[in-house]
């Protein structure tokens, strides 16, 4: 049977439809897979709760420095331990945004906490919490040698801490932008360096060794992209990136590696990113980073617009993560806000919960304990010009035999819907079986498909709770146009 073309892919919808229907949820491509060395999606970690905090409702931050692992839950700031137990500490103040969390190594022993603009320090000798070191002052901040820096969300004004010290800030020590007329609205210490962005142009800064302020722009290093979400900013891998803006436009996801911004949004993330526009917003997306199994994963959530998209840094591929909403039939925005590596595990925080969890490949369910839902749209097949295009059977390439052992999963299935409208309209589902555990020569396909003269579109969903490798699938029948 011939190979469906490009069926590994990942999300590339585009208007019109008929260019490419390609959507890719909760599965991520690898160019080189482990067992059969081709190219194949991939399911992307689920969760389980580590440890709850109950009566509050998010995980706005999580770090990890020296064996010590902290976590911003709601209001509260806690101590998170390997035995999956909680330690609470004080109460911050909360605003929309995420919180964050530095360390100023075992020379300062101390860390630096920003919260709804606020700033506190905590003394991690005594686990003693100081009240505001800066009021309303640190939307963001960060720590490069040993200072603490927090960035004002008006003014754009750079604070910066005393030497080892984040419970001293000196209110003579400051920077103001004077390169460009955009003021600073996100900083991100990616070391050794500081990243300085506005609303339409950016700096990289660095510590001069200068008196009496110590940091320096980077000569040369001011670039024409600026931040549309200050929160967007993150360091991934050996790259920072975020959600631009300029004076051409907004919505373009750049990555710099060195000192130069590129753009690497597919033209279906812009196409969805100017859906957002119109319809919501695009200035509260949050980004974060992790690592998973040599793929590096830069996450970029839409709270507003309720949507999440991945980008792998491996592949320069994007992809599309959510949690699905069966009362409403759609994906909602991945319910995790921050990550952290910590004991050996990644710990997530949940977005809507005080859950903070732990990412994990066999583990088919969501922080919320929704069942994960995989999804795959490859491009449509198109007949030939003046042909009837006939499927008479569809398989798929899978790894079979690896369902759970009891229960929901132990016979796993895949269920595909058909539509010869671009999307539009879909058939009725109907499912097929890849093999319960064991069963390792297990096929995967569907006959009698249907016919169309517009074009052949398949969508494949797995939910039940089973480890899942496409590898392709193939069809037979007639009319194929060309390029098959």
């Amino acid at each position: 049977m011939p190979s469906y073309p490009n069926f590994v892919g990942t999300s590339n919808t585009l208007e019109p439809p008929r260019a490419d229907t390609s959507r890719l949820v909760n599965m991520y491509y690898t160019a080189s897979d482990v067992q059969t060395g081709k190219p194949a999606l991939c399911s992307m970690p689920g969760a389980e709760a580590f440890v709850t905090l109950t009566g509050d409702s998010d995980v706005r931050a999580l770090a990890s420095e020296n064996g010590r692992t902290f976590s911003v839950i709601g209001t509260t700031l806690v101590e998170v331990f390997s035995a999956a137990t909680l330690a609470q500490y004080a109460s911050v103040i909360k605003n929309a945004n995420p919180a964050q969390i530095v360390f100023n190594g075992i020379t300062g022993g101390q860390a630096l906490i920003a919260s709804g603009n606020n700033a506190y320090s905590l003394n991690l000798a005594t686990n003693v919490l100081s009240a505001p070191v800066l009021t309303g002052e640190a939307q963001q901040i960060g720590m490069l040698d040993g200072y603490g820096l927090a960035l004002h969300p008006t003014t754009g004004r750079l604070r910066l801490s005393n030497l080892n010290d984040f419970g001293t800030w000196d209110p003579t020590q400051f920077a103001v932008r004077s390169s460009a007329p955009d003021r600073w609205i996100a900083l991100l210490v990616n070391a050794p360096d500081v990243w300085l962005i506005g609303s339409l142009t950016g700096d990289v800064w660095f510590d001069a060794g200068t008196s009496p302020f110590p940091f320096a722009p980077r000569p040369g290093a001011t670039f024409k992209y600026g931040i549309a979400a200050p929160f967007s900013l993150a360091a991934a891998g050996d790259s920072v990136l975020w959600l631009s803006q300029n004076t051409e436009g907004a919505g373009i996801v750049v990555r710099a590696r060195g000192y130069t911004p590129q753009p690497v949004s597919s033209y279906a993330l812009s196409l969805a990113l100017a859906q957002y526009q119109d319809d919501a917003t695009i200035s509260d997306a949050e980004a974060f980073a992790f690592q998973w199994q040599g793929h590096v994963f830069y996450v970029l959530s839409f709270p507003t617009a309720n949507a999440t998209w991945i980008y792998d840094l491996a592949t320069g591929l994007w992809s599309e993560r959510g949690v699905w909403n069966s009362a409403e039939n759609q994906y909602d925005t991945w319910n995790v806000r921050a990550h952290t590596h910590a004991f050996g595990l990644h710990l997530i925080g949940g977005a809507g919960s005080g859950i903070i969890g732990e990412l994990d490949a066999e583990l088919m369910v969501e922080l919320n304990g929704a069942v994960q839902r995989r999804m795959r749209i490859p491009p449509a097949l198109q007949p030939g010009e003046g042909q009837r295009l006939v499927v008479d059977r569809f398989e798929l390439g899978v790894d079979a035999g690896l369902g759970a052992t009891t229960g929901q999963g132990s016979d796993p299935m895949v269920m595909l819907r058909v539509s010869n409208t671009f999307g539009k309209y879909w058939s009725n589902e109907r499912r097929a079986s890849f093999g319960p555990i064991g069963r390792y020569n297990a096929r995967c396909f569907w006959t009698r498909n249907g016919s169309s003269t517009q074009c052949w579109l398949p969508e494949v969903v797995i939910s039940d709770p089973a480890i899942l490798r496409l590898t392709g699938a193939m069809v037979m029948g007639s009319g194929f146009g060309e390029g098959f």
